[in-house]
């Protein structure tokens, strides 16, 4: 582009997200260091660099805010599960690579908002009802990438959901408790405890559904 070269005005729709990733970016950092109930329209619009009324101008409240950084997450969150897959399928382990990958991502920043989001939501009804639609294209985005790179091929079809979801619910629980009690000795246990209990699961017949086994 020369000096006498004018540059292309930015759209209207452009300008607008622009304007929206700012406020999402600036949510998700606040509530990373400030925690859910810290997170002021004030504080957002000074860390994006805008004004309230240019906040106010893309979203009519700041739950509603909240609810697009609860979906921007999930689509973030998925993408480097994505990435990630491409690595793992070339490792001499790819299913033990998959679980210490998903043990790291539990403590991963865009996770840890998300769990913080979630943890708000337990007592706060609108908040529960704004981020409900997002948390579930998360888990089911998670179990379909498993499905394609058939990480859990040899595991009975009606084993795969729950085992995969049990996993992301113990790796995000131990990040919870992880601040208070830390227990570094048990976390790399823990990797090898699902990786066992995934071989286990591979030599399973499918059970009935609610059926006690043992």
């Amino acid at each position: 582009m020369t000096a006498s070269t004018p540059r292309a005005r930015r759209s209207q729709q452009e300008r607008r997200a622009v304007t929206v990733d700012r406020l999402v970016a600036a949510t998700v950092e606040t509530i990373l260091e400030l925690g859910y109930y810290r997170t002021s329209v004030k504080e957002i619009c000074t860390r994006a660099g805008l004004s309230v009324g240019a906040m106010f101008r893309q979203f009519d409240s700041r739950l509603e805010l909240i609810g697009k950084v609860a979906l921007d997450l999930t689509e973030q969150i998925l993408e480097s599960y994505r990435s990630a897959a491409k690595v793992l399928q070339a490792q001499p382990d790819p299913r033990r690579s998959a679980i210490e990958f998903l043990a790291a991502s539990a403590s991963a920043p865009l996770t840890d908002v998300w769990r913080e989001l979630m943890m708000a939501a337990r007592t706060d009804a609108e908040l529960r009802a704004m981020i409900a639609p997002s948390l579930p294209l998360l888990y089911e985005g998670a179990y379909e990438l498993t499905e394609e790179l058939g990480l859990f091929g040899n595991v009975p079809e009606s084993e795969r959901r729950v085992l995969l979801f049990s996993m992301m619910h113990m790796f995000s629980g131990a990040t919870l408790t992880r601040p208070i009690y830390p227990l570094p000795d048990i976390d790399e246990q823990r990797v090898s405890l699902a990786a066992h209990y995934l071989s286990l699961a591979a030599d399973l017949e499918p059970s009935i559904p609610g059926e006690v086994t043992t």
